[in-house]
């Protein structure tokens, strides 16, 4: 028993740190999002992935440990609809890793603002921030839900979690459009200033 606990610690742990992880970056980010990303924004970035990488890996190795271990004391455990939601999960959360690192942190160190992004690069971003961060809060809510052992079909659990991804993929969308508009709105006033032309204010 003393393995098993230090595996749900070890497997807590591991998702505690990348959730708390992934909320601190992602406010920061948004603070400096109008701006260029600096060296200090590039290293946070980077030991940000760095951190999500290895919560995973240890999610992945901590999670299958335990999977084993249930199954080994009754076969039963992988009857648990529960289960399979959060294996879909993490390997949503896998993929999504990979098609961040293979296209948004590029796009995240270059040389421009964050909202001086062309629109339709904006809105995939946010759509891979939605996925990443609704997957993780998910995994964890899965992970200490107990009464949905052997009692919440398949089916519910990933209808709630569809919601939850096209509620989190809408609303960013919509929020980081305004955000866009507004910042554009001001980049305009601060290139073409109201200017006195014939000793009358225009503009």
């Amino acid at each position: 028993m003393l393995i098993k606990n230090l595996l749900v610690f070890i497997h807590l742990i591991a998702m505690a740190v990348a959730v708390g992880k992934m909320l601190e970056f992602d406010l920061r980010f948004l603070r400096a999002s109008h701006v260029p990303p600096n060296g200090s924004m590039r290293r946070a970035l980077h030991l940000t992935r760095r951190t999500m990488e290895s919560a995973l890996v240890v999610l992945w190795i901590t999670g299958l440990a335990l999977v084993a271990w249930a199954w080994r004391l009754d076969a039963n455990a992988l009857l648990n609809e529960k289960l399979w939601m959060k294996v879909l999960t993490v390997c949503c959360l896998t993929l999504n890793g990979a098609l961040m690192h293979r296209y948004a942190f590029p796009l995240l160190q270059g040389p421009r603002p964050f909202l001086a992004l062309p629109l339709p690069q904006l809105l995939g971003l946010t759509v891979f921030a939605a996925v990443s961060s609704v997957s993780w809060m998910y995994a964890s809510f899965l992970g200490i839900a107990r009464s949905w052992n052997h009692s919440t079909p398949f089916a519910h659990a990933l209808t709630v979690s569809l919601a939850l991804l096209s509620a989190a993929a809408i609303g960013g969308m919509i929020g980081i459009s305004l955000l866009r508009a507004r910042y554009l709105a001001q980049a305009r006033t601060r290139r073409f200033p109201p200017t006195m032309v014939q000793g009358r204010r225009v503009g």
